[in-house]
């Protein structure tokens, strides 16, 4: 999912609990949107640069290398660990936090789920050919022919392609 997918999601998610949360829901907000920063850790440790560039280019590429590394924020142990601590000290803050940590988590989940139903149907539609060079194979990736604004249309099929690495590395290019 896309940082503006993000943005704009935890943005509505802090709207409705405006009422419930009061000048504190910029807090989940924050942790919502912050939690990509593990990316931009692993990145910078990994290739040994700050570069934010860098960086931009390396997840922009085609389809980035996923590494459960570079997802330390995200893991099971990390949430469950804040948990703990958060009724531990009994502190709103850091469940706060944790609610934020945890809707940008289930957004990805979301996400993945749907982009792998995406691959596997387009696939079989194509029946595992290319449509660009008829190269034939398991390895197909999944394009984005069209980013729908409309977060609702995101994941309908008419906005993707399935295509082998080379050519999904061409059409980003």
């Amino acid at each position: 999912m896309r940082v503006q997918e993000h943005v704009k999601l935890s943005t509505l998610a802090a709207a409705v609990s405006l009422p419930w949360l009061g000048k504190d829901v910029w807090i989940p907000l924050t942790a919502s949107v912050l939690i990509d920063v593990d990316h931009y850790m692993w990145h910078a440790v990994t290739y040994r640069t700050l570069s934010l560039r860098a960086a931009i280019q390396y997840f922009g590429q085609a389809d980035p290398p996923q590494h459960q590394e570079m997802r330390l924020l995200h893991h099971p142990l990390v949430l469950g660990m804040l948990l703990l601590i958060a009724l531990r000290t009994r502190s709103r803050f850091l469940l706060l936090i944790l609610a934020g940590l945890l809707f940008h988590v289930s957004l990805d989940i979301v996400h993945v789920t749907q982009m792998k139903s995406l691959k596997q149907s387009l696939s079989e539609k194509a029946n595992d050919i290319c449509p660009e060079c008829g190269e034939e194979g398991k390895a197909l990736q999944l394009h984005t022919v069209h980013f729908s604004p409309l977060i609702v249309d995101r994941y309908h099929p008419r906005n993707f392609v399935v295509l082998c690495p080379t050519c999904h590395e061409r059409a980003h290019s």
